[in-house]
């Protein structure tokens, strides 16, 4: 009897937390939008995915995207038309997600950087979702907030693409930005899913027949 008993305890307690599962899962953000501006010109990719390129740094790209159980990889690829000393680059992003944390700009944590070659010479799947950043850059050179500095004056026509919601970025760097002229940067939401979908299906079913 007191085995039977231990053996309905165990499946109380795995039945509740799987009622309890979808609660979770339906407070990670579903749908998102970055929005970006470069200069000079920049590419950007989503889970691996081109979704935008420009060479208008007045006019930003506006790309929507889908969340895989709260997870995506924005990665941003930046290059500086003047070379060196003779130019000054700028970076500017942001994400807006559908639920906390529902914004988030460049300037902020969780951005990461790296120097290297144009992106035509470039093949190591820097912008994939399993790529390993660990060893980038991680501290970036921030810039003004968005209004100001040298690109204050293309602020207004930005401002009409960038104002639902209102930018409150900041234009940043891969270090000084008159030394290095192609940046490469991620930006990674949530956490990339290890277990297989199916591993509480197969835990529920093993404890069931081990209690029969």
């Amino acid at each position: 009897m007191k085995n039977r008993l231990m053996r309905c305890l165990v499946l109380v307690l795995l039945l509740s937390s799987l009622m309890f599962l979808p609660q979770i899962t339906d407070a990670a953000p579903k749908n998102g939008t970055v929005r970006v501006s470069g200069d000079n010109t920049w590419v950007v990719f989503v889970n691996g995915e081109e979704v935008a390129q420009s060479a208008n740094w007045q006019a930003p790209t506006v790309s929507d995207f889908k969340l895989d159980n709260g997870f995506a990889v924005i990665a941003v690829y930046v290059h500086d038309a003047e070379p060196g000393a003779a130019g000054r680059g700028g970076f500017l992003a942001d994400i807006v997600l559908d639920a906390k944390p529902d914004y988030i700009g460049t300037g902020e944590e969780g951005w990461r950087c790296d120097t290297s070659d144009p992106i035509a010479d470039r093949n190591d799947g820097w912008e994939e979702i399993n790529f390993d950043d660990s060893k980038w850059e991680d501290e970036l050179e921030i810039y003004e907030k968005f209004g100001g500095g040298i690109w204050g004056f293309g602020a207004a026509a930005m401002g009409a693409i960038l104002n639902n919601p209102d930018c409150e970025a900041h234009w940043v760097w891969c270090g000084p930005n008159d030394v290095e002229d192609d940046i490469y940067f991620r930006y990674t939401i949530g956490t990339l899913p290890v277990e297989p979908q199916d591993k509480i299906a197969t835990t529920w079913a093993r404890i069931k027949n081990e209690a029969m």
